[in-house]
Parts: C-alpha cells; sequence; structure tokens
C-alpha cells in the first residue's frame, strides 16, 4: 500500500474544508467516527456556516461535506477545483487523490470541531487520519476565504503535496503569489 500518498490525499482532501495549520491540543478527540457521526456532533453543538459567508465559518459537516466531494471521483475535477486554494492552476490533482483513496480503502480520516478562528478570513480544524494496524494521528489543517469562498489552505495542501515527490504548479512559487494578491 502506498500509505504517504494515501495520507497525503487526506489531509489536502481535509484541508479542502479547514484552514491555516495551527498549534495542537491532542485531548478530547475521539476515535475514528462516521462522517454522519461528526456531522450530527456539529449541528447539535449549533455550530453553522456555509461557504460563502467570509464572516462565518463553515461547519464541521459542511467541511466533511467538501471533504468527500474532493475525493468523488463522479465530481468533475472543475467542481473541486472550488474546494482547494490555488487548485485550479492544476485539477487534475484530484485524479491523483481519488486513485490513492481507491488504492487504500482502509484509511480512513475526519474533520472534527471545532473550527478555530485564526485570523482574518483564515480558520483552523483538526483532522484525524487512521491507517491500518496504527493509533489514530491528530493533524491541524487550515481554511482560507479566497476567490468568495473558504477553501483549504494551500499552506496546507503544498507541504503534503511535495513531500510526497508529487510537483504540481498549484504548489509553484508564481501560483502562490497569485493567490495572495487582493480579491
Amino acid at each position: 500500500m502506498k500509505f504517504p500518498k494515501i495520507v497525503t490525499a487526506a489531509l489536502i482532501a481535509a484541508s479542502v474544508a479547514s484552514v491555516a495549520a495551527c498549534g495542537s491540543d491532542d485531548s478530547d478527540v475521539p476515535s475514528v467516527p462516521t462522517v454522519s457521526s461528526a456531522a450530527a456532533s456539529a449541528d447539535s453543538s449549533g455550530e453553522a456556516g456555509g461557504v460563502t459567508d467570509p464572516n462565518q465559518r463553515p461547519s464541521v459537516a459542511t467541511l466533511n461535506q467538501m471533504l468527500n466531494q474532493a475525493l468523488d471521483p463522479s465530481v468533475p475535477n472543475s467542481e473541486k477545483t472550488e474546494l482547494v486554494e490555488g487548485s485550479s492552476a492544476d485539477p487534475k490533482i484530484f485524479d491523483e487523490l481519488v486513485k490513492a483513496k481507491q488504492d487504500n480503502p482502509d484509511v480512513t480520516y475526519e474533520i472534527f470541531p471545532p473550527v478555530i478562528p485564526a485570523g482574518p478570513n483564515k480558520a483552523t480544524v483538526k483532522v484525524q487520519v487512521k491507517l491500518p494496524d496504527n493509533p489514530p494521528t491528530k493533524l491541524d489543517a487550515s481554511i482560507v476565504y479566497v476567490d468568495g469562498r473558504w477553501k483549504l489552505s494551500r499552506d496546507t495542501v503544498c507541504p503534503l503535496i511535495t513531500a510526497n515527490n508529487v510537483t504540481t504548479p498549484m504548489c509553484s512559487d508564481s501560483a502562490a503569489s497569485t493567490s495572495k494578491a487582493p480579491n
């Protein structure tokens, strides 16, 4: 199995629903539940959030929905580029993520509340990744509000991609400076 590649896929997809990376608090992260249980938890806590309001962070349920959409082979890559900052520079990156998920079906991932503000148009969230025969790994992921919607941060995604020896125009210096330009 290609665990590094699927961890990257899971984290990229999770970043699709998260903000800029922050400090870690390893307490209170349960074992890997289903997306529906995390969504129910977010809904019962009153945590709301869409993706187009810069003043309202997306809910965990919304972020998990975005994560599933990013890994859904039936969703066109042109729609997935709305999920990850800078991914319009390389929409085919999602084909690699889908393949990695299909090649490693025993790897699970989940986004957990809360969605934490991390500055103007930024937030962070906890993502739990579980590899077979390994304890769950808790990671921070970031989301940013760019181009009129909340997206997974390039700052979260690109280090994961490049750490797995994948090159993409999405993570080039020129693409990063373009996304930092004011809207």
